[in-house]
């Protein structure tokens, strides 16, 4: 905690983010792409990050329905259920006192009105980095908290990610999407394991530009196959989003002395990102390799 700025409450351009930002106004996903961006800069989208503190100021608000803010809410959930287990209630019991209760929370993000400085700041950020006025460029929003990559817990997949959102409400409406998704069951459930302060859990977004791909994936890591440290593993899908999504990915071994097919890809669908926003699903035949 002693690391989170949450005094950062402007939107921030990817070319001003570092790695020695993430858990500090920003996730790692974000940190470690704006890194990337000043070591790359030309082989990088654009983009931007909406920080930590947009978030946190935005539950200050009056939460309906309630006497208090969102943060308040938040915050007698979690002492609520620290009276419930020091009563010696079931964990069971518990966790079903948070889950109804975050579960509230969440719809009540879902439907929150964004402050008008921070959508005005929205609009202004699409027309420098993207060069269009919000509403004509779909972009990515990508959730990026502070309860990721840690030792013993990476948080891969807990958290809400939009792919290809072109429209303005869309656009807003998925952000607040991404920032109610920590509040899911399976979200929580997960973090409860290894949070003493489940409240601070705080997302970030990055928003960046869709990128169509006939093909992607991802080197997985290296000496797995055979144990030599240099070797690499890599899985390629065509379309956009390869080999993370569970398709049957072509997969091959990478060593100083050539490379070796560990399984051809054999996943009859892949996505493809059009400019008018969302996906659609197209076909292929496995007469070719990908690589």
């Amino acid at each position: 905690m002693d690391k989170i700025n949450l005094n950062q409450t402007s939107v921030i351009n990817l070319r001003k983010v570092k790695a020695d930002d993430s858990g500090k106004i920003c996730g790692p996903k974000a940190a470690n792409l704006g890194q990337l961006k000043y070591i790359f800069p030309d082989h990088v989208v654009e983009g931007f990050v909406i920080p930590f503190g947009i978030f946190r100021k935005h539950l200050d608000n009056n939460m309906p329905g309630t006497q208090g803010s969102y943060w308040d809410y938040l915050n007698d959930t979690y002492k609520r259920a620290d009276e419930l287990r020091k009563a010696n209630k079931s964990i069971k019991e518990v966790d079903d006192y948070q889950v109804f209760r975050l579960a509230t929370l969440r719809k009540a993000v879902e439907k929150m009105p964004l402050n008008k400085d921070f959508i005005a700041e929205l609009e202004r950020e699409f027309k420098t980095v993207f060069k269009t006025s919000m509403g004509h460029k779909a972009v990515f929003l990508r959730s990026d908290t502070n309860m990721e990559d840690l030792k013993g817990f990476n948080g891969a997949g807990l958290n809400l990610t939009l792919f290809n959102v072109l429209g303005k409400n869309d656009i807003i409406n998925g952000i607040k999407k991404v920032w109610a998704s920590p509040y899911t069951d399976r979200s929580l459930r997960w973090r409860q394991k290894y949070l003493l302060n489940p409240e601070y859990v705080f997302p970030s977004i990055v928003v960046i530009p869709g990128v169509n791909n006939d093909y992607s994936g991802v080197v997985i890591t290296t000496g797995i196959n055979e144990g030599a440290k240099d070797d690499m593993t890599v899985a390629f899908s065509h379309g956009v989003g390869g080999a993370v999504d569970g398709q049957a990915a072509e997969t091959r071994l990478i060593t100083k002395n050539g490379s070796k097919l560990l399984s051809p890809a054999r996943e009859p669908s892949y996505l493809a990102l059009p400019s008018s926003g969302s996906t659609v699903e197209k076909y292929i035949t496995f007469e070719k390799p990908i690589l």
